[in-house]
């Protein structure tokens, strides 16, 4: 089921949980924070989101009991760009993410569609409900126009950990030879990546995890980054600030140089909360 829910309403039921934001250009500058909870607390979920041309795969899992899902969200922009109209769709059979032995892939009990969604609107959307416990799995969707102030989760005080790296409109360029681009959409998220055809996958972080593989290996600053590959630099420039504050930040970076997406097309990004929740998935 479905049930729209105020930002002001949703605090105490997602403070637990961290998000990823994501916006395809079709969505007219307007963006969805995806929130994944247990409920009551329970097993930690893992997220990430991909970005498609003009839908977004939300991917969830839940290592504890091995069992994943994953689904499409379309956005129809309302005329007034103060609403909108929220499609809830399965997923690809070659996205679905459960993976190795014992997996079990989820499908949702509904796909709705849910109409006249306002910017600050709250969709809660159960995922999972165990009826022997009543213990379920939450998502929730909320609708808001790009760069507004995130009123869903509990303030408080800032971390390394919590700031994150935000890729709008990315152009992306090797040794001075543009790669690809997407206008008008972009991810965002303690951890974000990206692909190059021939080279694989690289996951950015703004936070040194040796223990993960990464290195530090690049350099962001404002609206720009570079990446060092061996003797080669890719370069991104986008609309909007990188990473938060002024002045150059060290970039680490965990090259995954045999990944490629399943479509086989070139120039993907992505985000998640975690480095855990997308080393070595597709």
């Amino acid at each position: 089921m479905a049930l729209i829910r105020t930002a002001a309403a949703l605090l105490a039921a997602a403070t637990a949980a961290s998000g990823v934001t994501a916006s395809p250009a079709a969505w007219k500058g307007l963006e969805i924070v995806f929130v994944s909870k247990m409920e009551p607390p329970g097993t930690e979920l893992q997220g990430g989101v991909f970005v498609r041309s003009d839908f977004v795969l939300h991917s969830i899992r839940d290592n504890l009991h091995k069992r994943a899902f994953c689904y499409d969200v379309a956005l129809d922009p309302g005329a007034d760009a103060n609403s909108a109209q929220i499609r809830i769709e399965r997923c690809p059979e070659d996205s679905r993410v459960a993976g190795g032995t014992g997996w079990t892939f989820l499908e949702l009990p509904k796909y709705p569609v849910i109409p006249g969604v306002k910017v600050g609107d709250t969709v809660a959307l159960d995922l999972l409900v165990n009826p022997a416990t009543g213990q379920k799995i939450v998502d929730y969707l909320t609708l808001r126009r790009r760069g507004d102030m995130d009123l869903i989760r509990q303030p408080h005080d800032f971390q390394v950990t919590d700031a994150d790296l935000r890729l709008f409109d990315p152009k992306v360029v090797m040794d001075g030879k543009p790669q690809w681009s997407l206008e008008g959409g972009g991810v965002a998220g303690p951890v974000v990546w990206l692909s190059m055809g021939g080279r694989g996958r690289f996951i950015l972080s703004l936070v040194p995890n040796e223990k993960l593989g990464f290195r530090r290996g690049g350099v962001v600053s404002r609206d720009g980054l570079l990446i060092r590959v061996g003797a080669a630099e890719i370069r991104v420039s986008c609309s909007r600030e990188i990473a938060p504050g002024e002045g150059a930040f060290n970039l680490y970076v965990l090259h995954e140089p045999d990944w490629r997406p399943k479509d086989s097309a070139d120039g993907r990004m992505g985000s998640a909360d975690r480095p855990e929740y997308i080393i070595g998935k597709k």
